[in-house]
Order: C-alpha cells, then structure tokens, then sequence
C-alpha cells in the first residue's frame, strides 16, 4: 500500500459511499454505464458502494480498496438480494488482480482511474484479464468549468491552496497521457460531459464537501463560509462539473 492509497482507503472508511452521495443526482452512473455493451462481462475498479452496480448486468464484479465501501455495497443491495454474499465483490488493488486472464469483457471505473498509483502496473493487469478486443471505460475530472461563476468555483476559492497529497498520474486525465501508459490499446477522443449538480445548499454541500480537501477540523467553517458566498442564489444553488468519458479497447492480437 502506497501512501496515497493509505490515505483513500482512511477517506474512503470515514466516508464510505460519499462519491455515490455527491454524483448521485447527477446522472452520471446511468449515462456512463449506458456505454457498457450489453450482456458484458465487467469488472468495476473502485465500486465504492456499488452505485454503479445498480445499473450494470447481471455478470459484473467489483472490486474497492475499501472493506467500508464493500460493506456499504453489500447493504445497499442487501434488500434486492442482487449481492449476495461476496460473490460479486472483492477487496483488491487494481495494480494486483485476483482474476484470471481473460476474464472479462469490459472494466468501468467511476471517477477513480485518475487516483491510481502505478498506472503501468493497473494497465498491464487490465491487458491480462480483458479479452482481445476487450475495453476499459472511465469517468475522468470532476473539476469545475473553465469560467463562469458559480458555487464549485466560489468553493475553490475559499478553500485556497490544496494540502493533500497528489494523488494518482497526471497522465490518466488527457488522451495523450492514455496513449503513452497504453501503447498496444485504441484510444478513442474523450467526451466532455458537464453534470447539473445545482440544488439546495445541502444538496451542493454533499458534493462539494466530498472533495479531499476537506479537513474535518475546518469542515464547519468553510460551509459557513459558502453558506455567505452562496446566498445572492437563494434556495437553488448554481453548480456544474465537468468529467470525461475515456475509452479505450485492447487491440487484438497484441
């Protein structure tokens, strides 16, 4: 474990299923998993609490650094019996994958490929067990837009320098960046998503507030400090981020 990993695992054991909470009404789940082909076999890096799961067939797997999100996947679809057991979850790194070769049609990450350390080594274990032809999809971003003004840009503003620790390769965020960790893959151009997350001020705080920049200790005074930054909006609050969509296919034969 990196220390980069550490502190998402830690995160992500204090918060387990923010990310759901934050992208939920957004839409971005469904859209991006409209693009999985059907009747795929898929493995999900980083499920989190298996929002993702939801809108997936029935052959999907997922796989979290985190045993508080995998609880928290097991509850969610405890109700519908959809995961039951542990038979479709697995606590792994991407970078080590307790699959064999060949295993799948597909790999979808939601808002996650962007965070791994070792890219190469995820890459290669991704090579292993897709088939030939097989294809990785990846919600990428998550900033906000490139002007305008609303509460993720006021939010940037108040919470100033970052302080955590890079996390991730800078090459997951650009197609050039794909092509050099992928060179015996097709990358297809990324698409520029822009997601509606505007809604009350609580609801705007769920997704603000599950950026890693948040401290605990300074949580209560930077929303109050929103609170006074947002209030011209009145009861719906103007927010928009900006994700891309980046798929790229193992070419057969290599």
């Amino acid at each position: 474990m990196t220390s980069s990993e550490n502190f998402l695992r830690e995160f992500h054991t204090e918060h387990a299923g923010i990310t759901s909470r934050a992208f939920g009404s957004a839409g971005s789940y469904a859209r991006f998993a409209a693009r999985v082909p059907a009747g795929a076999r898929v493995l999900d890096l980083a499920c989190g609490d298996g929002a993702l799961l939801d809108h997936l067939g029935p052959q999907v797997i997922g796989i979290d650094l985190t045993l508080a999100e995998l609880h928290a996947a097991q509850s969610r679809h405890a109700c519908a019996g959809a995961l039951a057991g542990n038979a479709r979850l697995a606590c792994a790194r991407a970078q080590a994958l307790p699959f064999a070769a060949h295993r799948f049609d597909a790999v979808t990450c939601h808002l996650a490929f962007m965070l791994f350390d070792d890219l190469p080594a995820v890459v290669r274990e991704l090579e292993r067990v897709l088939v030939p032809g097989g294809a990785l999809l990846a919600l990428l971003g998550g900033g906000p837009t490139a002007d305008g003004d609303d509460a993720f840009h006021r939010f940037l503003d108040l919470l100033g320098p970052r302080s955590t620790p890079r996390l991730g390769d800078p090459r997951a965020k650009s197609e050039a960046g794909w092509r050099e960790l992928m060179p015996r893959w097709r990358i297809a151009p990324f698409e520029r998503w822009t997601l509606d997350l505007s809604g009350t001020f609580d609801h705007v705080c769920a997704f603000l507030g599950a950026s890693y920049e948040v401290h605990p200790e300074g949580a209560t005074e930077l929303r109050a400090a929103l609170r006074t930054a947002t209030t011209e909006w009145g009861e719906r609050i103007p927010c928009t981020a900006v994700v891309y969509l980046a798929q790229a296919s193992v070419i057969q034969g290599t």
